[in-house]
């Protein structure tokens, strides 16, 4: 086995060369910068968490990856929240150049301080991450980019979404583009209609240092995955207001609840609210929201 052996003590005896799985699992905490066991191990395609926490100890005796936990989690059944450590990142960087980068590896040296709200929110958004790939399929039908992918580059907003999903281009059909949001209680509600203006505003805009969307790409579809309708209903109001005052056809506002996103199984469902300035929401599938 392509593993290290460790002693009584939790520290390395030898090492050997990270194998595929390791690398991968390192790859996957550097990208969205908290995972637990079980979302690691159904990236890993493994049937349960069980089936990696022997590869976990042995990246967490060599330094690479640390985590959160105590006795709170016991009580309250919260398993264990994983993150790469920097030195995990320069192994990484090493055994896969140009798989990271200096605005995402600078973080890192928060993960161990970051509060609880903010771990929270990663395990969230890698859970809906996971739910997007299961639901519309893999990188050849939806790529997805998360913060620390999209840290690297000026095109992007300096409020950076929570994730960028792209459906490649297909024939004459140009390549679609959504910003994602994920919100789940962990932010007062005005958080999230600050955030929608400042995408508007950047639209209009650009970036503080005049950043805009990449050339000759439509502007992504602003979407929100809401905690429950109750929140849904709320940001829709506001998205609705923002239209009216726009008046901006390549503006496109869409939001879902976290449920009816989990329990969608299909494609094609239509899970999606599509705002529109003059009516009530239009219910569609992911790629009905932009048309062209």
């Amino acid at each position: 086995m392509n593993e290290a052996k460790v002693n009584k003590g939790s520290q390395v005896k030898y090492r050997r060369p990270l194998n595929a799985q390791q690398l991968k699992t390192l790859h996957l905490l550097y990208w969205y910068r908290f995972c637990t066991a079980k979302q690691l191990a159904r990236s890993l395609d493994k049937s349960s968490h069980k089936a990696i926490q022997n590869k976990l100890q042995i990246l967490e005796a060599q330094g690479l990856i640390g985590k959160r936990y105590d006795r709170s989690y016991k009580l309250a059944g919260r398993p264990a929240e994983y993150f790469i450590t920097p030195k995990g990142a320069r192994v990484l960087e090493k055994a896969k150049p140009g798989t990271t980068n200096q605005w995402a590896t600078r973080s890192l040296y928060k993960n161990k301080t970051v509060s609880d709200d903010f771990l929270r929110h990663c395990i969230a958004v890698t859970e809906t991450s996971q739910q997007l790939r299961n639901l519309y399929g893999d990188s050849s039908k939806l790529r997805r980019l998360s913060k620390s992918y999209m840290a690297q580059y000026g095109y992007y907003p300096t409020w950076t979404p929570d994730l960028h999903l792209e459906i490649p281009a297909k024939g004459e059909i140009p390549a679609r583009h959504y910003f994602v949001d994920v919100w789940d209680n962990t932010k007062p509600f005005f958080v999230s209609v600050r955030k929608t203006r400042n995408y508007v505003n950047f639209k209009d805009s650009g970036g503080k240092d005049g950043n805009e969307w990449q050339e000759n790409e439509q502007f992504p579809a602003i979407l929100a995955v809401c905690e429950d309708e109750r929140a849904q209903k709320k940001l829709n109001r506001q998205m609705k207001r923002i239209l009216d005052e726009q008046w901006d056809e390549e503006l496109v506002f869409g939001t879902t609840t976290s449920q009816r996103l989990m329990e969608s199984t299909k494609p094609a469902n239509k899970i999606w609210s599509r705002i529109l300035a003059d009516d009530s929401p239009e219910v569609v599938s992911l790629r009905g929201l932009l048309v062209y």
